[in-house]
């Protein structure tokens, strides 16, 4: 009897016939990431409008401290694309903003600076896993 509970016990984990998909649509995500300083909200709209407050905080503080020169000549607005990986890490993507390519890769080079010292958050869940995430927060020039 011990030998088949060890054989039992040493069998591979059956796995599930269900694809997890590359990308979930966000009303699908069964919990949002979490970012560090976030209270554990179980409704998922104050998970994302708390994650997206502190992010967005995270960004404007780093720009008005360090970069603030930079944006004084935006006039319009600037998306920025991010990705919160299974470890929680969060990772530069890209600048949807098509009106100055030169200006573009300042803003660029900015982002990824700024997003290489974003803390690490929780990531995002779906059916019991970790799963990546993608997001874009705009970006505006309040100095306009």
């Amino acid at each position: 009897m011990i030998l088949s509970l060890l054989l039992y016990a040493c069998k591979p984990p059956v796995k599930s016939n269900t694809p997890k998909p590359d990308s979930i649509a966000l009303e699908n995500i069964d919990l949002y990431p979490q970012y560090p300083s976030c209270p554990d909200y179980f409704e998922k709209d104050r998970q994302l409008k708390c994650l997206m407050l502190k992010i967005n905080n995270f960004i404007a503080y780093h720009l008005n401290e360090q970069y603030q020169k930079q944006f004084t000549g935006l006039k319009d607005t600037l998306w920025v694309k991010f990705d919160i990986d299974t470890l929680g890490q969060i990772h530069y993507i890209n600048i949807i903003h098509y009106k100055d390519r030169l200006q573009d890769h300042i803003y660029d080079t900015i982002f990824k600076k700024i997003t290489y010292k974003m803390p690490k958050v929780k990531p995002a869940i779906y059916r019991d896993h970790p799963v990546n995430f993608e997001f874009k927060i705009p970006i505006i020039n309040s100095n306009r």
